[in-house]
């Protein structure tokens, strides 16, 4: 229910929708202060009876719609509180059998459309039903249901200016018959429209000369005959009904069973003198199924004065080139949901078309020229016409709109686009305001013309797209103030996008954000909004994981460098031995068998010269040549490359061992080379160990203390008091050391 007072507080309310709540009672002062009310609609409720007084308030309702209620018996109270709506010039409500209009209600001389809902099928519409209505001004009237209609039944109307017949389902019979001549009465009267619509008996009939002749005598406008179940129209009627017709202006013949005469009817429309709105739709359902061969070039003749043509969800065909005669007019061209299997054509005859629609088509096949016929091309509908595969197998598709460059409106969706055609919006669409590219397989955003300034729309709901990158967020941001809708799309939200989220978070250029939804990295979906409220703590998280590889990365290497640095010192002698080796090879040098160049190298310190060269004389004079640094090493070749060739010619390695040997780095280096030379070479025995100082082995380095401990050294006579410790011996043990001969493999170089 409604109780008093409800919309005291809301004086400025025009329009009350109250429909559709079941709504069973209302107070007496419900409608309260609506000073101001112009419509109220109260329909499809269960009300049975309105209080005294309801309507007092409502001073300037224009508009009452009580119809789908219980209100099957007028009370004369209740015609009596509706006869006191003085400003009322619209009302909706349901009749009954045996219905007549109150005489009570003459009182509304302002009422002028009436629309009527019978509630029975035994109602029946005839003169003395409306016999109180014939001094008021009825110029519409429309019928909700039509069970039965007298010849007659218009008289009562002498004003009448629009019917509206809908003739609806459950009548024991078509009245379709008893309609059209109820018309006669209408003869060589002006009027604006007559519709006759929603026929639910489907065995259907013929439109002919019988009908069509009550309806050329009227000075009519418009005419609908929609979803009425029409087989078929005579050809011969329909001639003479264009031919005396000659007010019509508005006709549309839509949603019939008509069977197909091919082009038989076009030839009549250059008849009709006056027409300027033609819709045949959805009628020629026959023959959808069959594939129509076309000649390449099909003309037709069209009304001079026609503006308007719409032919969709009729035609059946392979697109041909089109040239259309006294299509100069022509402002809107139709012809979506045609089966059209292929469109390879284009149109001529038409450049003043603004307004062209092409859903629905099937242009996997398609000519780039399609549209070059329509230069003044102001809105584009192509919705479904799989233009995503016939761009692919066209050459140049990126022109596919280069002639037509005064588009505001362009609608490719639902195409099975994988991508736009290179150039198809890097044209100067000057006046382009919208552009839908919804429900496509689109992967980044489209590229357009840089004067393109007025775009305001930009529709990529359901495609496929991730994220914008950079160069994306550039050209969206050189367009100006566009709204970009992006519902629908599989976008994600992870450290890859975060350039785009914060983009999305800072622009106000997505009008349905709150709609959006993104994938995490973990698989997970959630809504745009919340990544963007928390887009600083994503952020840093996204820091985090990106610092943290990065700072193990750095000290691992670290930890490498530092581990390789102490293999290095630990085993530097071993790492340069070997290099030292490969450098060789590389060289040219190459193993040979042969017997060694010296019997011995000699490794001292440059500070026991004078007493090493006495010690070479001496060995020298036993027969052996010794090799020695200041007489044998080779002048301009590095050190180390002479130390490795020394110990390479020689059987022997003396090392001459004193305080100031110890010291020196050489000395230490040469000592390594020998110990890995002879740990490569299988040669042990090749070290000869002279210890000249007195020396302690706990004073002596690791790799000599190893010498000492694994072969038997020399010392030098420096006190006298030990046993057989003389020159001679010393010498003696050296030329017996020395004597021993060896072959093992050494390097030549060539």
């Amino acid at each position: 229910m409604i109780r008093g007072f409800t919309f005291q507080f809301f004086k400025n309310i025009t329009d009350l929708y109250l429909g559709y709540n079941v709504i069973q009672s209302i107070d007496t002062n419900a409608f309260y202060g609506l000073h101001r009310l112009q419509s109220l609609h109260l329909e499809h409720n269960f009300l049975q009876a309105f209080p005294i007084g309801m309507f007092d308030e409502l001073k300037c309702l224009q508009h009452l719609s009580i119809e789908y209620n219980k209100l099957q018996n007028h009370h004369d109270d209740q015609i009596l509180e509706m006869s006191k709506i003085l400003s009322l010039t619209t009302l909706s409500y349901d009749i009954y059998q045996d219905y007549k209009f109150p005489s009570q209600w003459s009182t509304l001389s302002k009422l002028n459309r009436l629309a009527i809902f019978p509630r029975s099928s035994k109602v029946q519409f005839n003169k003395e039903m409306f016999a109180h209505i014939k001094m008021m001004s009825i110029m519409s009237l429309h019928l909700d249901r039509v069970p039965s209609i007298s010849d007659d039944f218009f008289e009562n109307f002498p004003k009448l200016d629009s019917i509206s017949l809908y003739l609806g389902d459950g009548l024991p019979k078509n009245p379709i018959d008893q309609v059209f001549k109820s018309f006669e009465v209408l003869k060589r009267r002006n009027m604006t429209n007559i519709e006759i619509a929603h026929s639910r008996f489907d065995n259907g009939f013929i439109l002919n000369l019988e009908k069509l002749q009550y309806l050329w005598s009227i000075c009519l406008k418009r005419l609908t005959l929609h979803e009425l179940y029409i087989k078929d129209i005579s050809l011969y009627a329909l001639q003479i009904f264009s031919v005396r017709s000659t007010c019509i202006e508005y006709l549309e013949i839509s949603k019939n069973v008509l069977l197909d005469r091919g082009v038989s009817y076009v030839f009549i429309l250059p008849n009709f003198r006056n027409l300027k709105v033609l819709k045949i739709t959805s009628n020629w359902h026959h023959s959808r199924s069959k594939r129509s061969q076309q000649s390449r070039l099909i003309s037709f003749v069209l009304p001079q004065t026609l503006e308007e043509l719409y032919v969709g969800d009729n035609l059946a065909w392979d697109m041909a080139n089109i040239n259309i005669i006294n299509g100069h007019n022509l402002r809107v061209l139709s012809c979506k949901n045609s089966v059209i299997w292929s469109c390879e054509g284009s149109f001529v005859g038409v450049i003043n078309v603004e307004y062209f629609d092409m859903s629905g088509w099937t242009c996997e096949k398609l000519s780039v020229d399609l549209l070059y016929g329509f230069p003044n091309l102001q809105t584009l509908k192509a919705s479904g016409s799989r233009l995503g595969k016939g761009f692919v197998n066209i050459a140049g598709a990126g022109s596919f709109l280069s002639k037509n460059l005064r588009l505001h409106d362009i609608n490719l969706s639902s195409n099975k686009m994988n991508s736009i055609p290179n150039g198809l919006f890097l044209r100067p669409f000057e006046q382009l305001t919208s552009v839908n590219m919804s429900y496509n397989n689109l992967k980044i955003f489209p590229k357009f013309h840089a004067s393109i300034k007025t775009l305001k729309i930009i529709d990529l709901t359901f495609n496929s797209l991730t994220y914008f990158n950079t160069e994306q967020i550039e050209r969206i941001k050189r367009l100006g103030e566009v709204d970009i809708f992006l519902r629908g799309n599989p976008f994600q939200c992870s450290c890859k996008t975060l350039q785009f989220l914060k983009w999305l978070g800072q622009s106000k250029r997505v009008p349905d954000i709150s709609d959006l939804t993104c994938i995490t990295e973990k698989a997970s979906r959630i809504f745009m909004s919340e990544v963007i409220s928390n887009l600083k703590t994503f952020e840093i998280s996204c820091k985090t994981k990106f610092c943290l590889p990065f700072a193990v990365s750095i000290t691992s290497i670290i930890i490498l460098a530092m581990i390789l640095t102490v293999v290095f010192f630990r085993y530097k002698y071993a790492v340069e031995y070997f290099l030292l080796r490969i450098k060789m090879k590389m060289r040219n040098y190459k193993e040979l068998k042969h017997e060694y160049t010296y019997d011995a190298f000699i490794s001292h310190s440059h500070t026991d010269l004078e007493w090493v060269k006495q010690f070479h004389d001496s060995v020298t004079s036993m027969g052996f040549e010794l090799c020695l640094d200041a007489k044998d090493f080779i002048v301009g070749n590095g050190i180390a490359e002479n130390v490795m060739n020394a110990i390479d010619s020689s059987r022997k390695v003396i090392f001459i061992i004193t305080h100031d040997f110890l010291k020196s780095t050489w000395g230490s280096y040469e000592m390594e080379m020998t110990r890995m030379h002879a740990f490569q070479k299988g040669r042990e025995d090749m070290v000869i160990v002279v210890v000249k100082d007195e020396i302690k082995v706990t004073d002596m380095p690791d790799i000599l203390k190893s010498m000492w401990f694994k072969i038997t050294c020399i010392q030098w006579p420096n006190d006298g008091n030990l046993p057989y410790n003389t020159k001679e011996i010393f010498y003696e043990k050296m030329k017996m050391s020395l004597t021993k001969k060896e072959e093992t493999l050494t390097y030549s170089r060539n």
